[in-house]
């Protein structure tokens, strides 16, 4: 079965594909080099919702992971 797309927007990400993800050591390092780095100002804003979306993912993850473990545990 397929189907015909007649709007596609540019930019936007289809989530049913197979994209990479960071692992949390990934996710922990990137933060750790945003902590310690000097950024100028014109750097800032975008640094900022960077971090957040990169800590937003840390947090899913860990939760993701600690659920996982609870289902472990219990069999």
């Amino acid at each position: 079965m397929s189907f015909i797309s007649k709007n596609i927007e540019v930019g936007m990400v289809d989530l049913k594909q197979d994209l990479p993800s960071l692992s949390m050591d990934e996710l922990l390092f990137l933060l750790d080099i945003i902590r310690t780095h000097k950024f100028e100002g014109k750097d800032l804003e975008k640094i900022y919702v960077l971090t957040l979306k990169l800590q937003k993912m840390f947090i899913t993850l860990d939760k993701l992971e600690k659920r996982k473990n609870k289902v472990k545990n219990k069999k």
